[in-house]
């Protein structure tokens, strides 16, 4: 009877293709590795079942699913407090009922301003460094790792790819290599809650895009030692002391900062979609009125060529190992091909308006969420390398395998949810 369960519950949504998932990511990124040999298994190990018990808490148990909902309450009640800011500055441009709709340059980008300075006053009273100390803790004991990398890990969930360095910029210059790809790969891997929230109000699942970052975390770490293992001993191995100091005189000068780094943060969210939305038109129109006439010459009846459909064949595995099938599997694995190659914003604002099922959406939510992007490799050269010049080289060499990683880790959370949900 309880065999006869379990058989059920893995053929249903096609579950146990989940499991084959996993173990094809962990095969991805062993085929990619640059040490083999050196690849800590008990870490390794270690990190997939802690990402499996963060799903677990998240998505099958009642304190969890309270916890996440009550966040997701929250979340949207410091929106609610964004939106009065909006109103007072845009009028009824605002309001997405009036025949206009919602337009993404008033009713998302300026959200990405209020929480650049909320995050700042968070951090300015320490909230923030209470969370990811407390959190460190309790991972750098059980997986290993060290002490700055664990930290920057961390924080990345909460600040982003390139703020989250600047807690341990000090470290950075005496950063063993794996340290280093941990770095980037964390950074690929996550959201920061400013980016988060503007997600949340296009529609996509609050309560799962939280999950995504709690797990992104170990995935983090499980994907980044394969692809580059520890070989030499970091500083910080036995744990960093490292002081989380605030860099904001008072609150007024915290939200000061925070706002102008909201404000840059918003418009080069903006200008990025604005050019890579007219390239990818651009690079479309040329791709079909070349293919048109490539299969007129030949006879053939075939669809006409586009990124996204190239995308769609291209991710097609994964999305069918996440259980998915048909269209649906072609559509998911265009919408992943968008998030690599374009970016995640673009992919989530396609999601939405693909309407898919409730699960499906959950689903790919968990697939998405990260900067894992080709275009986050030269943020990240910009922004760690200002901090760390001498280590440009190092950011140029495993700029293709952050994204690579940050991808795959992704993908495991996805994989994991999909047998969860």
């Amino acid at each position: 009877m309880i065999f006869n369960s379990v058989l059920d519950y893995f053929l249903e949504h096609n579950r146990y293709l989940n499991i084959l998932g996993i173990l094809f990511i962990l095969f991805v990124a062993w085929i990619f590795s640059r040490k083999r040999s050196h690849i800590n298994f008990r870490l390794v190990l270690s990190a997939l079942f802690l990402q499996f018990v963060v799903g677990i808490l998240v998505l099958k148990t009642s304190a969890g699913l309270y916890i996440m909902n009550k966040m997701a309450v929250g979340v949207e009640k410091v929106y609610e407090c964004a939106n009065e800011g909006l109103k007072f500055v845009f009028g009824k441009l605002v309001d997405d009922s009036m025949p206009w709709g919602a337009i993404f340059a008033v009713k998302i980008l300026p959200v990405i301003i209020f929480f650049g300075a909320l995050m700042a006053l968070l951090y300015h009273f320490r909230i923030i460094q209470f969370f990811v100390l407390a959190l460190s803790y309790i991972i750098r004991p059980i997986l290993g790792t060290s002490g700055a990398e664990t930290l920057c890990a961390i924080t990345n969930s909460f600040l982003g790819q390139t703020e989250a360095p600047l807690l341990i910029k000090n470290y950075l210059h005496d950063m063993t290599k794996s340290e280093f790809m941990l770095v980037m790969i964390s950074g690929m891997a996550t959201i920061s809650g400013a980016i988060l929230v503007v997600f949340s109000q296009m529609g996509v699942p609050i309560q799962h895009l939280l999950s995504a970052s709690a797990m992104a975390i170990p995935g983090a770490i499980l994907i980044s030692k394969i692809l580059l293992p520890e070989t030499e001993k970091p500083k910080t191995l036995e744990g960093a002391n490292i002081k989380l100091e605030k860099d904001s005189h008072n609150m007024f000068d915290a939200i000061f900062v925070g706002t102008s780094d909201g404000l840059q943060l918003a418009l080069n969210v903006g200008a990025m979609l604005i050019v890579f939305l007219a390239l990818m038109a651009m690079l479309n129109s040329v791709m079909g009125v070349v293919s048109l006439q490539v299969y007129s010459l030949l006879g053939l009846d075939w669809p006409e060529l586009s990124m996204n459909l190239i995308f769609s064949y291209l991710f097609a595995p994964f999305s069918y190992l996440l259980g998915f099938v048909g269209q649906e599997a072609m559509k998911v694995g265009g919408l992943l091909g968008t998030k690599v190659v374009v970016n995640e914003l673009l992919a989530y604002k396609s999601l939405v308006a693909e309407q898919l099922s409730p699960r499906t959406t959950s689903i790919v939510t968990y697939a998405l969420c990260g900067f894992s992007n080709f275009s986050c490799i030269g943020i990240q050269i910009g922004g760690i390398g200002g901090l760390v010049p001498g280590k440009k080289l190092w950011l140029t060499q495993l700029g293709l395998y952050a994204v690579l990683g940050g991808t795959l880790s992704n993908l495991m959370s996805a994989m994991i949810a999909s047998l969860l949900i």
